[in-house]
């Protein structure tokens, strides 16, 4: 495989990561560097969305206080895995709106347990 090149944006959720991690692929493209922009998202309005569908207030009411960190964080994982596969396939450098660090927060500020067994689980992301 060849070696990759990554940018992550982190930051707390409604901070701009996404929006300044496309701008950045684009200019970087624009100047020669392709680049290409890998949403790295736990799948959160997806979950509340479909929680809300069926009577519940949120993905945490619908999966429990549980099953959600483990969904939430494998779906990012699945994420993770799909940004730096594409990098290192078509050699452009990755840029992302999340990294493992802010499923690591977010856990936390939440009080979810599992933080020990996610962060083993990413210990496979450069």
């Amino acid at each position: 495989m060849r070696r990759s090149t990554m940018v992550a944006l982190v930051g707390v959720d409604g901070s701009g990561k996404s929006t300044q991690a496309r701008a950045l692929a684009r200019r970087l493209t624009s100047a020669g560097v392709p680049a290409v922009y890998l949403e790295n998202a736990g799948g959160r309005p997806l979950w509340n969305r479909l929680a809300q569908a069926v009577g519940r207030r949120d993905g945490v009411h619908l999966f429990g206080r549980r099953c959600y960190p483990l969904l939430e964080a494998t779906v990012r994982w699945l994420a993770l895995a799909r940004a730096v596969a594409v990098t290192r396939l078509t050699g452009r450098v990755g840029v992302m709106d999340r990294w493992t660090w802010c499923q690591y927060v977010i856990m936390r500020a939440r009080g979810d347990r599992g933080v020990r067994l996610v962060r083993a689980a990413y210990v496979v992301f450069p």
